[in-house]
């Protein structure tokens, strides 16, 4: 970097998170891969079956959700399908946006793996004040809309 271009303490700090953010994004990429295998499942394809869990939503609604792009929710979304998993039903909005619904297979895995997720989230946060937890939910909140 040019030494006339310097952040502020405040940017340099923002740096620091993005890159925490980024290590962190991974390691609980591979914990959720690690998590969900003997269920036959990938962390993509928990974080759609987690996003329709509250009712049926379109693909791009998944997407923009969950932060992930509508072409890897179509590919994670069509496999699912393939394997029981979620059906497709009319959108009453949209005629082409179909809604990615829950079937009962799916409701089951996604509950499986949601008891397996609270057993190792009290683990994982064990010991970690709640003051911390939620602070540091408040800032990336915060953040995030300000992207």
């Amino acid at each position: 970097m040019s030494n006339s271009i310097k952040r502020t303490p405040w940017g340099e700090l923002f740096t620091q998170l993005i890159l925490a953010t980024f290590r962190f994004n991974g390691q609980l990429l591979t914990a959720g891969d690690r998590l969900t295998k003997p269920l036959g499942l990938s962390s993509a394809l928990w974080q759609v079956l987690g996003a329709i869990d509250e009712g049926p939503l379109h693909m791009a609604q998944i997407a923009r959700n969950m932060g992930l792009t509508r072409q890897s929710v179509r590919r994670t979304t069509y496999v699912l399908e393939k394997r029981g998993s979620v059906y497709f039903i009319e959108n009453p909005n949209h005629k082409r946006a179909k809604l990615v619904a829950l079937t009962e297979k799916g409701r089951q895995i996604l509950d499986q793996v949601t008891k397996i997720q609270v057993e190792w989230s009290n683990s994982i946060a064990r010991g970690v004040s709640t003051n911390d937890l939620s602070n540091a939910v408040h800032v990336l909140r915060e953040l995030g809309e300000k992207l």
